[in-house]
């Protein structure tokens, strides 16, 4: 009898099944993580949340294409990013994305752009408010993927607008508690990225995850309590590491972004009236501002989104359209966010420690963070109510600094800044700056004075990833 030799059969080259409308819910991302759904969608990637079919733990995967498509407009870019996508894992039955080591991408990071942002995220990505890269991988040259904590909860700005976590706890005391406790938690995250040169430069809502215990109890441990609630800092994608930054850089959101972001304090008029330019440093006929001070910045006003669901403006430039802050600074009227929000004096003068034309004079991180543990944020007649204060040694946790650090002079070596904003719905062209404020801002003396019913929907343009 003969034998004939046996061979493997050729398998038929599998594909995962495809969908009408190209997501990707169900799909393999490896041997072990399936995709769920989409959580976000941005100019150049998707963010998917991924799930451990083994264990069950799930995760944020941000996926961003290592060549970047035309812009096109934002529906457009959207749209073929995904695409792309759907047909990649598409055509892979089980794909077999290669792991990227860490310290690999610590080193290379400078200088392979797509890499800069997790470079600096994993710099940083220990403190426990911001969140943890798990794991980063190469789709065959076709994307990058980072594997990232997830928060079921959302973002600040959906527990801000849609759960209103911070208008819930009964008693004022409760409240203000809870919300002194989110801003250290934000000044401990902007503090220690300082530490190790890490600037985020767009702190806004949508960068916020947050996880919120509204059953917690508190108990007398301090302000920052993690059990309570978490504030957890993502998307370092304009992230950057030098300590000064080039004025009029537009880096940012443009309702967070500091007034040197958007307006050139080398060439106004205006503001060579109102500050000093000869203390900034100059190189190659370019100024160059503080980084750390446009962060700040961008605290207080996040500080006015947790306390009063609101935002002051939506630039913080001159502009016949942009009453409050044209009041604010140029007339020198300190007291005009008393008159819309309903804040105190005691937080008026917080905020006007941080919103300084001059980023020089901008409160420094420590002081913010003990201004906040002795204001009432409401009520005069409780101002330096004891009940309200933490005593200093119990109100930091163990990332934060006992001092400020002195900035270095390292604005020498800063490489031209593009400028832009960050995505397609924060997009807000200079030259149409006039007409996006128009739409947006609603003329201050519409509002009732002490207003506490204001919407910070009326104010803020939801951005995606």
């Amino acid at each position: 009898m003969t034998y004939l030799p046996i061979f493997d059969s050729p398998q038929p080259t599998k594909r995962q099944k495809s969908n009408v409308n190209m997501s990707l819910d169900g799909y393999m991302f490896n041997k072990e993580l399936r995709f769920v759904r989409k959580i976000g969608a941005g100019t150049y990637g998707l963010i998917y949340l991924v799930e451990n079919i083994y264990t069950k733990q799930q995760f944020a995967a941000k996926m961003v294409l290592k060549q970047q498509p035309m812009k096109l407009g934002s529906s457009s870019n959207k749209q073929l990013i995904q695409q792309q996508f759907s047909q990649y894992f598409h055509n892979h039955v089980i794909p077999k994305p290669t792991s990227i080591d860490f310290d690999y991408i610590k080193g290379q990071g400078h200088d392979c752009q797509f890499l800069t942002e997790i470079a600096l995220h994993l710099k940083v990505h220990d403190h426990p408010n911001i969140a943890t890269i798990h794991e980063v991988f190469e789709l065959e040259g076709f994307a990058i993927v980072i594997l990232l904590d997830y928060y079921d909860q959302g973002d600040l700005f959906t527990n801000i607008i849609d759960l209103q976590i911070f208008q819930q706890r009964r008693s004022d005391k409760q409240k203000q508690l809870l919300m002194k406790n989110a801003m250290l938690q934000l000044c401990a995250a902007v503090e220690y990225c300082h530490q190790k040169s890490v600037y985020h430069c767009d702190l806004k809502p949508e960068n916020i995850m947050v996880k919120y215990n509204k059953e917690y109890k508190r108990r007398d441990s301090g302000v920052i309590d993690y059990d309570e609630i978490q504030l957890v800092l993502i998307d370092f994608g304009l992230a950057i590491d030098s300590s000064f930054i080039k004025c009029n850089a537009c880096r940012g959101s443009s309702f967070y972004m500091a007034p040197e972001r958007v307006t050139n304090y080398k060439s106004s008029k205006l503001i060579r009236g109102l500050v000093d330019i000869n203390q900034f440093p100059t190189d190659a006929g370019e100024m160059y501002l503080p980084t750390l001070a446009g962060d700040i910045w961008s605290l207080g006003v996040l500080f006015i989104n947790i306390t009063c669901s609101r935002n002051p403006w939506p630039i913080a430039a001159f502009n016949e359209n942009s009453e409050v802050f044209t009041n604010y600074i140029l007339n020198r009227n300190k007291s005009i966010l008393t008159s819309i929000l309903p804040i105190s004096n005691q937080f008026n003068d917080l905020l006007n420690s941080i919103f300084k034309l001059n980023p020089n004079e901008r409160v420094t991180l420590k002081k913010l963070q003990q201004q906040i543990i002795t204001c009432d944020f409401f009520n005069d007649h409780q101002y330096n109510n004891p009940q309200l204060i933490t005593p200093d040694a119990t109100a930091y946790n163990s990332y934060a600094s006992d001092y400020e650090e002195e900035e270095e002079d390292d604005y020498e070596d800063i490489e031209d800044e593009e400028e832009y904003f960050t995505d397609a719905e924060d997009i807000v062209q200079v030259e149409d700056m006039n007409n996006v404020i128009s739409q947006q801002l609603t003329p201050p003396q519409d509002f009732p004075e002490k207003q506490h019913k204001c919407c910070l929907q009326d104010f803020l343009l939801r951005a995606v990833y």
